[in-house]
């Protein structure tokens, strides 16, 4: 989020590329690699990209591509600190504003939910349904709402993140993205 870092994921393979753009002499190093070693990949149907990523706590919160798992990684040594377990392969892993929670989502079979992590325990603290074809999430700025977006159901569903109770459900053709200009303005975001 500060711009210092620039990550990269390895298409096919298990790690990722960073650069430390505070270097005088910026250059790539590997980071992660083989966090999946030793065991058989799943078949991967929707690949994360640039919002799959949370960062919360001095902590960085990952898709292990492949694994029904969220990866956790030190943002100080870029170390692995921990895997959590989680419903399905995830996609976005997204941090409430405050970082004290962490929303999950899944591609294909477990598309139609999410889960959220509690950060200090890094336990996935509730499952949630809120539809078909679950693609995208958002935080208001405040972080006391979530917005969903469930494609195949044509709505997109409103959640309270402190009691994750359902708040609104509106109508609306197949929703896909949802990105609110409050952080438009945001660095990494």
């Amino acid at each position: 989020p500060n711009g210092r870092h620039y990550i990269a994921g390895l298409f096919g393979e298990d790690g990722l590329a960073m650069v430390d753009l505070w270097d005088e002499q910026p250059r790539a190093r590997r980071i992660l690699g083989g966090y999946g070693r030793g065991e058989k990949p799943l078949p991967v149907y929707k690949m994360p990209h640039l919002r799959g990523w949370a960062m919360a706590g001095g902590r960085a919160f990952l898709p292990a591509i492949g694994r029904h798992e969220v990866l956790v990684v030190d943002t100080s040594t870029w170390q692995e600190v921990g895997r959590i377990p989680v419903a399905g392969q995830p996609v976005f892993v997204m941090a409430r504003p405050d970082g004290r929670q962490v929303w999950v989502n899944f591609s294909v079979p477990d598309y139609n939910r999410v889960q959220v992590i509690d950060t200090p325990s890094q336990r996935v603290v509730q499952t949630l349904e809120p539809g078909k074809a679950v693609l995208h999430m958002e935080f208001t700025p405040r972080g006391e709402s979530v917005w969903i977006s469930c494609r195949d159901d044509n709505r997109v569903q409103v959640y309270d993140t402190h009691t994750r109770e359902l708040q609104a459900s509106l109508a609306m053709d197949a929703p896909s993205g949802i990105f609110f200009t409050a952080r438009a303005q945001r660095m990494g975001f």
